[in-house]
């Protein structure tokens, strides 16, 4: 974990040892070419640590209520919610 995060050395994120996201970066801390979905209750976009390693949907413009890309979803730049 980065220890410069607060929310991790506060306890906050205290989830973090239990799937073992240590031993995990211990590992390997990424590769761009790796895409990993998130399954989750929604994401803060404009999270620092998100900045610029969120996967983008280039053919998609965002808010413009249009399915630009024709995949069958509106406005997906960032995936989409299937809730």
């Amino acid at each position: 974990a980065d220890e410069d995060d607060p929310l991790v050395s506060s306890g906050a994120q205290y989830f973090l040892d239990k799937v073992n996201t240590s031993g995990a970066w211990s590992y390997t801390s990424g590769a761009p070419e790796v895409v990993v979905a998130v399954i989750d209750t929604g994401i803060d976009l404009e999270h620092p640590d998100l900045q610029g390693q969120l996967w983008v949907n280039r053919g998609e413009v965002g808010g413009n209520g249009v399915d630009d890309d024709g995949n069958g979803f509106i406005d997906d730049v960032h995936g989409y919610d299937f809730v």
